[in-house]
């Protein structure tokens, strides 16, 4: 786990939210050039996407720092075909940032609660993009080694 700096980003040379999955830039070319009738990338990716979302979005509700709620309220989950986000604040409750992240000319000390989040889930996170791009290598026959 890295550490946390002074306003709150973490100090690290790889960027921390992130799980890289090897091979997974390939599969997913590799689907693309399956066929053009078929979005495979949506049909196969958009589902686990959605899941992993939902399950950091419910585990940074229970880190985020409650006053009011209203921040909380804001939390949301925003899966793609090609990504898995979660988001919180809005144009009304702009302070999600210096909340998350600290604010030192203010006083206010980081609470990563999408970090911890992301921390608590990265290995199931990695366990469940292995085993997707394992099987769809295996269902779509992308094992060959003359494909791109």
């Amino acid at each position: 786990m890295a550490t946390t700096g002074t306003f709150g980003y973490r100090l690290s040379k790889s960027r921390e939210g992130e799980v890289k999955i090897e091979n997974l830039a390939k599969v997913r070319r590799q689907l693309k050039n399956l066929s053009s009738d078929v979005d495979y990338r949506a049909m196969e990716f958009l589902p686990v996407n959605k899941s992993i979302a939902a399950a950091v979005l419910g585990d940074a509700k229970a880190y985020v720092p409650i006053e009011s709620g209203t921040l909380s309220g804001t939390m949301r989950d925003a899966a793609t075909k090609t990504s898995a986000r979660v988001k919180a604040g809005s144009k009304a409750v702009p302070y999600a940032g210096p909340i998350h992240f600290g604010w030192p000319l203010r006083r206010i000390k980081p609470q990563p609660f999408f970090y911890d989040a992301i921390d608590k889930r990265r290995e199931d996170i990695k366990r469940r993009y292995d085993a997707l791009v394992k099987d769809l290598i295996k269902k779509y026959d992308l094992d060959d080694k003359r494909r791109n």
